[in-house]
């Protein structure tokens, strides 16, 4: 990250950035606190949003009433009973297609592929400024609502900082004065600021380039790339020397426009200037949209497929779906927008999916990427500085076709390109705050020629006689331009006040007039005296200077004059600028940071698609015609049986491919999420493939688990590591693999985000609640001394994820549509993607649409394509989940050492705001502060885990149940429970009697366990041969039950099982040890030694130790084939390592007693 300095600033303030794209628009923030470093923060939850991965961005959409009134906007437009009720009530819907963000354009933009007429007219009563107010407005509203949510007292933090918010807004780079006024105006009538001089000065302007440039610079991706070359500032004295920087063309790809900005970077120090005017194209994402509207009614001509609303329809999904998956010309594209029974072969229709040719596609997608490559070339011929750095993101920089035929292009010109993005999309929002704090660019480059018009005595030899500056010129922020002009007027009083019009000069273009009307110059023109002209006219003449400041991003104009002979008066100008009429009133193009867990095998085994490939619509034909098989929830498979999940068996999970495990599965998968690493690392930085080679052979690898896995499931994962290639089956490759549970990486993950700093505050404890798709998870900790956490109850696992709703919507479904299998299944697919997400308020009905407008059916609720639900029956799916939530929730504050005061919730199934609601209106009335702190719900777990492994915060962690060893104990006649067992009574070949069955507990539940801490326990054996002594073998066993203190294992034998077996071998102190006699003279063998446990870390350690002459011998098991975490510490030099094995299949012990054979009993010490 771009090294930034604590905050100056007196007091706390906000910085607000809102970017209005075309399509989607998005939200950034900081809070700058005096003393502290700014972090930048998106807003990654809306109202109705479906997307679980955490969408950064909302669609640029507005519905209006007939009255002009805004009633649903950005995703909550896209709810279906919003859009029956526009279709019932005659509202009006605003969007990209629509275009209502271009009538706010520049006219003198190059766009003669669109007109005016081919953007709809606005709501009647409402032109382009308010309907950009009301839009600002809505983004002011999820602002507030997501610091409230997400910070720790928000609505306390928020009241502190409302009046103190300054608002960063973007626009195109070919949008100017008259634009900029526009949206200024459009600030005051949201309501962002008040109309004053106080409130105009909290609005700063910026072009989507520059803020994508501090983006790239501010995430250091742009300075990663530009640092494999030393880059220095010339010395003093020397000529600034243009090859002693590198030039940067970033190129911000958006919906409706695409900005291409350059500028030359020194790093040490830093220096940025602009040094090529900035470029401005109108051939974003939705022309490409656009055309392939025209090529679907060329294709569906005469069709029944081919009415305008079902084109519009494939539209949409196209818009969706099929143009940000498409990477290949030579493979197919479909848009999938029926039902399975929708088909015409002639029309290339089957299974309600229209398949199109890839080179049609990749046609559609050609003007977009000549027009960045022809402002490129003039960029480059302008720019004094060479370019060998291209940076290209936005929301369309998603295309991976996009990508792929640009990075070709700028290799054949020896340039590097990449996409520096965590999510392209978001880096004009978050380079907007950047331009705020950090301020990089330091001089700008003139777009025109600007002057004034004016009038110059006639001389008939020189055609050329007024002064201007020419276009291209650099321009510093503080750097001034002026001219002096001489006014004449006729009268005294006309002299009281001066306008003059502020022009530029575009060549052939229109030529717009930007206007300043200012000053009140009534006290200079108060001392004119009165002149006569030659022709003998009488006239009063007042010498004005027209001064024009362009390195900021806005236009500054001044107007100076001498006032008698003392001084220079000058009067800053509010410019005015003359419009030339009065207007008229993602698949994720959030950028997704997950992927579906899915993956398709052929027949015979082999992986053909993982992931989002895998939910290609091509898929479901490879299924039919091929017999491929789809796997989801397969990682259900690998939980423990000894987990509480009576909802669900093995026959309720889809089985796995013949000759395939669920340890293999999740191989397979991983392989493929490591490829994806490797390419993302390689296109998002510069010199990507070379970074990655001189690190591949010391990749650390953090694997998260949901907290109720337990070591075999641990050794089922390093053993799928292993088959996944991520590192070798040795010793040394076994260290690079890291375990940690989700709950853990969760909490490392709020720590990191800083959003949830205040909830860590006190004597009291947190509880993190990680809700994903197949379990919840729930860990409790305290902050002992910064930074160290403790946990502080047991961690919590719960069977309850988002799937199960997805699943009991699939039942419910059946129930509604008896006999349509097919259907049925279609549709919860549906459900799981759109309507499980966008399910907010049960008072409200839900929909899921599944097929074409014109499918209806009044019976069974169906309309346009559309079954619709019942609020209250949507709402019984996710009870089960949220009871669940509590339950855990409430266990823990129940058996916390500390008074528990916040309650943070992350995760994908985090992203549900019905979900939230229930779980705030549980936890509220109860004193809890409740808050989602993420930028990405979804990936806490996986930056939790990176921040684990660098920071590692928790220093003890709570046994989540009672461990120990099976073990049998000295009979003894006076207990009642021996008298109960009398019979099974076991003699010793020293004489004693003991009883089977008995349980030594070695560390109980809820004991809090530091990293280093060792909990241990003696016992012994008595054998007749002494080569039984040659080896040690016991188990650790888990108790699972609720009693304190488990004595026996055959009272609640279900509550016990294997958790690993311990060997050691002995041999060499078997020889040493001594005879004993016993019972009627007997000889016998005893050998002692002790069981250490060492749970402080997130994986189970287990050791033997025992008397070895006379000194204490001690062996730690080591990496075994289903092994947690292990370490050596044999005191003998040659001592051989303890294999520990885990009994994989979690067995429970057998009710009856063990056979009675001498050398087999472990007896408690």
């Amino acid at each position: 990250m771009l090294p930034r300095q604590p905050y100056r600033g007196p007091v706390r303030k906000l910085v607000l950035a809102f970017d209005v794209g075309t399509t989607y628009s998005a939200i950034s923030y900081c809070i700058l606190d005096p003393g502290e470093v700014p972090k930048i923060e998106p807003v990654t939850r809306y109202p109705a949003q479906e997307h679980s991965g955490g969408n950064s961005k909302i669609p640029s959409i507005l519905y209006y009433d007939s009255n002009g009134t805004a009633r649903a906007i950005g995703a909550e437009a896209r709810q279906e009973h919003i859009i029956e009720r526009a279709e019932e009530d005659g509202w009006i819907k605003l969007e990209w297609l629509v275009l209502w963000k271009l009538h706010l354009r520049a006219r003198n933009l190059a766009a003669n592929h669109i007109t005016d007429n081919d953007i709809p007219p606005l709501p009647r009563g409402k032109n382009a400024v308010e309907v950009l107010g009301d839009f600002m407005q809505y983004l002011f509203r999820c602002a507030r609502s997501y610091i409230e949510e997400t910070h720790p007292s928000g609505s306390n933090l928020w009241r502190s900082l409302e009046n103190r918010i300054e608002f960063v807004l973007t626009h195109p780079n070919g949008w100017e004065g008259p634009q900029q006024k526009q949206i200024r105006l459009a600030a005051v009538l949201g309501g962002l600021i008040p109309s004053t001089e106080d409130g105009m000065a909290r609005v700063h302007l910026l072009t989507e380039g520059e803020a994508s440039l501090h983006y790239c610079v501010a995430n250091i991706l742009a300075s990663d790339a530009l640092s494999k070359t030393l880059i220095l500032a010339p010395e003093e004295g020397e000529d600034d020397d243009s090859s002693a920087s590198q030039g940067v063309v970033v190129i911000d790809a958006g919906g409706g426009t695409l900005d291409l900005s350059a500028y030359s970077m020194t790093l040490s120090p830093t220096l940025i200037e602009e040094v090529a005017a900035a470029e401005c194209r109108l051939q974003g994402s939705v022309f490409v949209t656009r055309r392939a509207h025209d090529l679907l009614q060329e294709k569906l001509s005469g069709s029944r497929f081919g009415t305008p609303d079902i084109v519009q329809q494939m539209t949409d999904i196209f818009d969706g779906t099929t143009k940000l998956r498409f990477r290949n010309p030579e493979d197919p594209s479909y848009i999938k927008f029926g039902t399975v029974r929708d088909k015409d072969p002639q029309r290339d229709i089957r299974n309600g999916q229209l398949k199109l040719s890839g080179q049609d596609v990749a046609k559609l997608f050609e003007p977009s990427i000549s027009s960045i490559i022809e402002a490129f070339e003039i960029q480059r011929k302008a720019a004094g500085t060479p370019i060998t750095f291209v940076f290209f993101v936005g929301g369309f920089a998603a295309s991976d076709w996009m990508f792929a035929k640009l990075q070709a292009y700028f290799q054949s010109l020896s340039i590097s390109f990449s996409r520096p993005d965590n999510h392209c999309n978001k880096a004009v929002a978050d380079g907007a705050v950047s331009y705020f704090i950090d301020h990089l660019v330091s001089s700008r480059v003139a777009r025109f020629t600007y002057g004034t018009e004016c009038s110059v005595p006639f001389n008939p030899f020189d055609m050329e006689h007024r002064a201007r500056q020419k276009d291209g010129t650099r321009v510093s922020e503080q750097q001034e331009f002026s001219e002096t002009f001489a006014i004449r007027r006729y009268n005294q009083a006309a002299c009281n006040q001066v306008d003059v019009g502020i022009m530029s000069y575009r060549g052939l273009l229109p030529k717009p007039d930007w206007m300043d009307t200012e000053r009140n110059t009534s006290k200079i023109a108060e001392k004119l005296t009165l002149k006569r002209s030659a022709e003998g006219t009488t006239y009063y003449a007042m010498e004005v200077k027209v001064i024009l400041l362009f390195g900021l991003t806005e236009l500054k104009a001044v107007i100076g004059w001498e006032d008698g002979v003392s001084h220079i008066g000058f009067l800053g100008c509010t410019i005015t600028y003359l419009l030339g009429h009065r207007f008229p009133s993602q698949e994720n193009v959030g950028g997704d940071c997950k992927i579906p867990s899915i993956i398709c095998y052929d027949p015979d085994g082999t992986v053909c698609a993982v992931g989002a490939e895998a939910t290609q619509e091509y898929i479901e034909e490879k299924i039919e015609d091929d017999g491929w098989v789809k796997l989801e929830w397969w990682k259900l498979h690998l939980r423990p049986r000894t987990m509480a999940s009576s909802h669900v068996t093995d026959q309720d999970i889809p089985a796995l491919p013949q000759n395939k495990t669920a340890v293999q599965v999740l191989a397979d998968f991983m392989h493929y999420l490591y490829q994806c690493a490797r390419k993302y690392i390689e296109e998002s930085h510069s010199n990507g493939a070379d970074m990655l080679r001189s690190v591949e052979h010391t990749i650390e690898f953090v694997l998260s688990h949901p907290n109720g896995w337990e070591g075999p499931q641990q050794t089922q994962i390093r053993n799928a590591a292993i088959m996944a290639g991520l590192v070798p089956d040795t010793p040394e490759g076994r260290t690079r693999i890291h375990l940690v549970t989700e709950g853990e990486a969760s909490l490392h993950y709020c720590l990191g985000s800083g959003l949830a700093a205040d909830g860590f505050q006190g004597d009291q404890g947190v509880i993190i609640v990680d809700a994903g798709g197949g379990t919840i998870d729930v860990s409790a900790y305290h902050m002992t001394t910064l930074p160290s956490f403790e946990e502080i109850a047991p961690a919590e696992c719960r069977l309850q994820g988002s799937i199960f709703v997805s699943r009991r919507a699939k039942a419910m479904l059946r129930g509604i549509l008896l006999g349509f299998e097919d259907m049925i299944s279609h549709m919860a697919t549906i459900f799981d993607s759109t309507t499980k997400q966008r399910f907010s308020n049960e008072d409200d009905p839900a929909y899921i649409k599944f097929g074409t407008i014109r499918d209806k059916d009044p019976n069974f609720n169906i309309r346009s394509g559309q079954l619709k639900l019942m609020g209250s029956d949507v709402a019984a799916l996710f009870e089960p989940s949220a009871a669940a939530i509590i339950e855990a929730i409430e266990e823990q504050r129940h058996a916390a050492a500390r008074t528990i005061s916040t309650v943070f919730l992350v995760g994908g199934f985090a992203a549900s705001d019905w979900l939230f609601t229930k779980l705030q209106n549980h936890l509220r009335p109860l004193g809890l502060d409740f808050c989602r702190p993420d930028s990405h719900t979804a990936k806490a777990v996986a930056d939790g885990a990176v921040a684990f492994f660098l920071d590692h915060r928790v220093s003890a962690r709570v046994a989540k149940f009672t461990y120990g060893t099976r073990c049998a104990t000295q009979f003894d006649r006076n207990d009642p429970q021996h008298k109960l067992r009398a019979s099974m009574a076991v003699p010793r070949p020293s004489g004693r009697t003991v009883l089977p069955n008995a349980f030594s507990a070695i560390l109980t539940k809820g004991t809090a366990v530091s990293e280093t801490k060792e909990f241990s326990k003696s016992f012994i054996t008595e054998v007749v041969d002494r080569s039984a002594c040659n080896m040690i073998t016991t188990e650790v066993i888990c108790y699972r039950g609720d009693s304190p203190s488990p004595r026996w294992t055959d009272l609640e034998p279900g509550m016990f099982s294997t958790l690993c077996n311990v060997h050691a071998d002995t041999s060499k102190v078997a020889r040493t040890i001594s005879p004993r006699r016993g019972y009627a003279g007997l000889q016998f063998y005893r050998q002692e030694f002790s069981i250490i446990l060492m749970f402080g870390l997130t994986e189970l350690q287990a050791q033997l130790c025992w008397k070895e002459d006379v000194s204490a011998s001690r062996d730690l098991a080591p990496r075994c084939d289903i092994d947690a975490r292990v370490m050596f510490r044999g005191l003998n030099e040659g001592k051989e390592r303890i294999p520990l094995t885990y009994d994989t299949n979690a067995r429970i012990l057998d009710r009856s007693p063990a056979a009675v054979v001498f050398d087999q009993v472990v007896e408690a010490a």
